[in-house]
């Protein structure tokens, strides 16, 4: 298992990809954190696309962040475990100002 923390600043109103899995491997999604770093309100959206079966699931929709405070939507209490080529989406609203920290355990998959 290796660690990996990915951190952004999203461009507002554009679907932001936090980290895609390499082939041959799985990733356990164990922390997806958002900061609202500006002076209002401001919604943000999470998404898992499942390579395997062509489909986005959403996490949360249009969640709305206070201003200057933060989200944790997956801690040490969840998991989203992804497969080779599935990916996770973040999206936040107009005008905002809006930074996600993300963090996986990727291992190398088994293959028959």
């Amino acid at each position: 298992m290796r660690p990996v923390s990915v951190g952004k600043s999203l461009t507002a109103a554009t679907t932001t990809t936090l980290y895609t899995v390499p082939t041959g491997y799985y990733a356990k999604c164990v922390l997806l954190h958002a900061s609202n770093n500006g002076g209002s309100n401001k919604h943000i959206s999470f998404s898992w696309y499942d390579a395997s079966a062509t489909l986005t699931i959403p996490i949360t929709t249009e969640y709305t962040l206070s201003a200057k405070t933060t989200l944790a939507e997956i801690d040490v209490n969840q998991y989203i475990v992804l497969e080779e080529g599935d990916y996770i989406t973040a999206l936040s609203e107009t005008g905002s100002t809006i930074s996600v920290i993300a963090t996986f355990e990727v291992q190398g998959a088994q293959r028959a």
